[in-house]
């Protein structure tokens, strides 16, 4: 169940920051306060999954998986670069994470 809870909480981390996009540097009210609502529930949900999962498995997976989102969000609907390279890193991301999932216990 934590590992759902902290899939969940980096959802909420890849919200976190596209709403944050979205506010035009906190200009937009609306996106704002998506921004603070995402942000609280992201590290609400990952303080529930730290109280099972490892500190640094779950802060990597976390962080790993806003990152990886996040670079997707980008790519899909802010038609940010899709070089190979980025591609390519992106998916050392992924993978790490999923080793960390696999090896994190």
């Amino acid at each position: 169940m934590a590992w759902l809870i902290l899939i969940v909480a980096g959802l909420f981390e890849v919200s976190f920051v596209t709403t944050m996009k979205l506010s035009e540097g906190f200009k937009k009210k609306r996106y704002t306060v998506l921004t603070v609502v995402f942000g609280a529930l992201s590290f609400y949900l990952l303080s529930l999954a730290l109280t099972t999962i490892a500190l640094g498995t779950g802060y990597a997976v976390w962080t790993g998986i806003g990152a990886a989102g996040s670079v997707l969000v980008g790519m899909i609907f802010f038609n940010e670069s899709r070089q190979l390279a980025k591609l390519f890193f992106l998916s050392c991301i992924i993978a790490g994470v999923a080793g960390l999932k696999i090896f994190g216990g």
